[in-house]
């Protein structure tokens, strides 16, 4: 039953970081990439600071739910046919670097909206901006290791499909080739993203005929106690 019920709420956690994290994002909004002092200064004089914080609050609650997603990935990588443990543990950790990274991103956000109605001057917040822009982008070198060392793990252990691990391996280096010109400047930012959301989507959706096989498995391993005698 354990075993069920973890084999349940951990990719359903993948599926809620996925949706509160880019909710809360087109919640709160984040200023154009590398404004100019007109368009951020415009941003600033007609923030929302309630609804900035609101989203915010949505976007890290979404990032917190990537922990319960990533410690299953690591004990389903784990249950293939052949050891995948050192890649596993890289995952697990660089996931949860990724966590703590990103929510002091946030932090510099909720910074930058807690002091924009209160004469910030626009040079100062250029800089902020700029160190959380810097920050995204090498924050999600983290999230490129955890996804590239999942692929290995799926394509050296055999856990799950191979297609998923080859394309978890053409997700990391895409992230890391795309760091120079800045991922919130391409596409390739969406990809890492993507890529979670539909693990978690098919393991949340689609596990029926394996629950039925742990489900099984626990009910064998119930000890049946002393057989009754006549």
């Amino acid at each position: 039953m354990t075993e069920a019920i973890r084999n349940r709420i951990g990719p359903a956690s993948g599926v809620l970081f996925f949706a509160l994290l880019m909710g809360g994002a087109a919640i709160h909004g984040y200023p154009d990439i590398r404004p100019s002092d007109s368009q951020l200064a415009s941003w600033l004089a007609t923030l929302d600071v309630g609804r900035f914080n609101a989203g915010m609050y949505i976007e890290a609650l979404g990032v917190l739910f990537f922990m319960p997603f990533a410690t299953w990935l690591y004990l389903r990588l784990r249950q293939g046919p052949r050891d995948a443990s050192y890649p596993a543990i890289t995952m697990l950790g660089a996931s949860v670097g990724w966590v703590v990274f990103t929510l002091h991103v946030l932090g510099g956000w909720a910074g930058l909206a807690d002091q924009a109605g209160k004469g910030l001057d626009v040079r100062v917040a250029q800089t902020v901006v700029s160190i959380n822009q810097a920050s995204y982008d090498f924050t999600n070198i983290v999230l490129g290791l955890t996804v590239f060392a999942a692929g290995v793990a799926i394509v050296r252990g055999g856990a799950m499909s191979r297609f998923a691990g080859w394309a978890a391996l053409c997700v990391g280096v895409v992230y890391v080739v795309t760091l120079p010109i800045g991922r919130d400047a391409t596409p390739a930012g969406i990809l890492g993203y993507l890529w979670i959301f539909a693990i978690a989507s098919y393991y949340t959706f689609r596990p029926g005929r394996e629950r039925e096989v742990v489900a099984a498995a626990d009910h064998r391993s119930v000890p049946t106690g002393l057989q009754a005698t006549r």
